[in-house]
């Protein structure tokens, strides 16, 4: 069956019929609107192709290759040229109205009373559900996590958890029986973690060296006067694996190893919608207009890239019998994905234009304060975690870091999960991270 392609026309230059940023903020809405529905019609009638050229198959079978030719077509979709240069312009001719509307200061407040607000939720984010730590204040915007055992370290080298600026820490501490923290607590670690600390606007101007460097030095040198140990070993999660790769790259004598978990280090090798959008969209405008980048528009963001299957993941989930313990993870990791602080807008703005615009980091061009980072300095084990269905930091995205450090000591495990998966699955907690605690005790002598 030929499946006949609707056509859009639109008018080849918008800037003509704009006689005001008000009127030129609704026609490139109507723009990317207009193409971004399409794109869901145009994954429809390909789906529907190819449920009627299925000639045979279970029935879950069937669902499972027309959900999959809608996914696809979806993606693909998405990475169109024309439909990204829409949304650019929009974001662009929204930042124009937010400038001239004098919202910035409104904006500047409310991120404010966000900061504040977050100050007094946070110990409630802190204890409930998560493994028991002690808050060591730092100086800056941040302070370390403590989990301290009740059982002797078995291993000599400390643990730092680097976060992500994105989400909250809390993802690798979800639920007791989830809980990456417990697990590596239980097998003998003396573990540390991060806590960027919710941004407020006056924060605007800290960098990404602030964060890759100072903090981080802060944070090693507290460790090591806590602990009495010359080095420390690094973990990083998502972004905080950047930092951990800058930071050891800077500071090689005070690491032992580095371990990166779904870091995206190389996006050229294969971008995703998230990164592909990234990529294209005005940094430099969206943070000299509104300064840190919002929660909500990440959230906004990371639904845009499947709504259909933000919408009937909750159906899909429920049409199976579940316990309370699947329910009260389902609603825990929901919570978490949506919690979302603002990224400090410097920072954002260095990582989209090293990293996901000219990527700098894997050509050893990136500049951090005043050091270009040079990946071969790392000499340290480093072990590098990817899921291997990941849509956010795809494998290939973060595998190139294995050719481009200078260790000799270096092991790639590739596990059959997702970006959260790999945190928060039975299958992670049951193989991945006792595999991941046998490499670490192996090097933490």
């Amino acid at each position: 069956m030929s499946v006949i392609q609707p056509q859009i026309i639109f008018p080849k230059n918008l800037e003509e019929l704009s006689v005001n940023p008000f009127v030129d903020y609704w026609l490139k809405w109507v723009n990317f609107a207009s193409r971004y529905n399409f794109v869901f019609f145009d994954a429809s009638l390909k789906a529907f192709e190819t449920f009627l050229n299925i000639r045979d198959g279970t029935a879950k079978k069937i669902q499972n290759t027309v959900r999959s030719s809608f996914d696809t077509a979806i993606r693909d979709s998405l990475n169109d040229e024309e439909l990204i240069s829409s949304m650019t312009d929009y974001v662009d001719s929204w930042l124009k109205l937010v400038g001239l509307s004098g919202r910035k200061q409104f904006g500047v407040y409310f991120l404010n009373l966000v900061s504040y607000v977050n100050k007094i939720l946070d110990p409630l984010r802190d204890n409930l559900n998560r493994t028991p730590s002690e808050i060591i204040e730092m100086k800056g915007r941040f302070h370390l996590h403590h989990y301290k055992s009740e059982v002797p370290s078995k291993h000599k080298t400390p643990l730092l958890v680097v976060y992500s600026l994105i989400n909250r820490h809390y993802i690798l501490d979800l639920l007791p029986k989830v809980s990456v923290i417990k697990n590596l607590q239980n097998q003998g670690f003396d573990v540390f973690t991060t806590d960027w600390e919710t941004s407020a606007a006056y924060d605007k101007d800290l960098t990404l060296a602030t964060y890759a460097e100072e903090y981080l030095e802060n944070a090693v040198e507290k460790i090591k006067e806590i602990t009495g140990f010359e080095k420390v070993s690094l973990f990083g999660y998502c972004w905080g694996g950047l930092f951990a790769l800058i930071y050891c790259a800077t500071n090689p004598s005070n690491v032992k190893n580095v371990v990166l978990h779904a870091t995206p280090v190389d996006v050229e090798k294969e971008e995703t919608v998230i990164e592909n959008w990234a990529g294209h969209l005005n940094a430099d405008g969206l943070v000299d207009t509104i300064g840190n980048v919002p929660g909500w528009l990440l959230n906004l963001t990371f639904v845009l890239r499947n709504p259909i299957e933000s919408i009937l993941k909750y159906p899909r989930y429920f049409s199976e019998p579940r316990n309370i313990d699947e329910i009260k993870q389902f609603f825990a990791i929901e919570g978490w994905l949506y919690d979302s602080r603002p990224i400090i807008g410097e920072v954002y703005r260095e990582i989209l234009d090293q990293v996901y615009k000219k990527n700098l980091l894997i050509k050893n061009q990136m500049k951090v304060g005043t050091d270009i980072i040079n990946l071969k300095n790392i000499t340290v084990p480093v072990l590098d975690i990817v899921g291997t269905t990941d849509d956010l930091v795809p494998p290939s995205a973060s595998k190139s870091v294995m050719d481009a450090i200078g260790s000799t000591d270096k092991k790639l495990i590739e596990f059959p999960t997702g970006h959260v998966g790999l945190c928060i699955s039975h299958e992670a907690h049951e193989k991945l991270w006792p595999e991941v605690g046998k490499w670490l005790a192996q090097r933490s002598c």
